[in-house]
């Protein structure tokens, strides 16, 4: 299955997190003990964009295969896609493009 975001929405499969919730005691740690933490994801589909007022078509600042960094609680929609987790989300919730 494929997912295709509608307007502005993008589809991010987010960088594996697992090694950051657990010590090196062993201690679980759970995740609202990462609010405020930035997460990093990579694009993996992307809205066509949002038209304005006047009618013009408002491009999407990102594109596939970029990796960005956004909030975790802010907005982003998480779903199980092919037994991958992925968020989906508006670009207005991506807060930086990272780049080589």
């Amino acid at each position: 299955m494929k997912l295709k975001p509608v307007n502005d929405k993008i589809v991010v499969k987010p960088k594996n997190t697992e090694d950051n919730t657990v010590t090196e005691s062993g201690i679980i740690l759970p995740d609202t003990i990462e609010d405020g933490t930035l997460l990093e994801g990579e694009v993996i589909s992307v809205g066509q964009g949002m038209y304005s007022t006047t009618g013009t078509l408002i491009p999407v600042a990102v594109e596939q295969g970029d990796i960005v960094l956004y909030n975790k609680h802010a907005g982003v929609q998480e779903y199980k896609l092919n037994g991958e987790e992925v968020v989906i989300m508006s670009q207005n919730e991506v807060l930086s493009i990272l780049e080589d």
